[in-house]
């Protein structure tokens, strides 16, 4: 039987091995920043898709709503003359409407001025 050599160059030994760890080291670095990066980008998708899902119950909520108000203008008359009282200013037959401006300003009540400063006296 033929015998290998018991030993090889050290130094290529050493070139070898410092070749295997710097590519070890690479690849590493690669698949760390290619995770930091995924992990960033499904951050990104999951936020998205939560402000999606709550846009979609925020749109539903106000389906709902437009839905049981037409549902109330057809069947309540008394609701639809009381609406087009307030919306479109309509008025049954022998009615006086009027019309106040800026009446929704004086439901709130206004800050009371304040006093203007005496004027100093002048010394004689």
């Amino acid at each position: 039987m033929e015998s290998e050599p018991t030993s090889r160059n050290p130094q290529t030994e050493k070139l070898f091995l410092w070749a295997a760890f710097i590519l070890f080291c690479t690849v590493l670095a690669f698949t760390w920043s290619t995770y930091g990066d995924e992990t960033a980008r499904l951050a990104g998708l999951r936020a998205n898709e939560q402000k999606k899902e709550q846009a979609y119950a925020a749109l539903e909520r106000t389906r709902a709503q437009t839905d049981r108000y037409v549902d109330r203008f057809g069947r309540d008359p008394e609701f639809v003359r009381d609406q087009a009282r307030e919306r479109m200013g309509v008025a049954e037959p022998g009615e006086i409407v009027i019309r106040v401006d800026g009446a929704r300003n004086m439901a709130t009540p206004q800050k009371p001025a304040s006093a203007p400063a005496a004027p100093a006296q002048a010394s004689r």
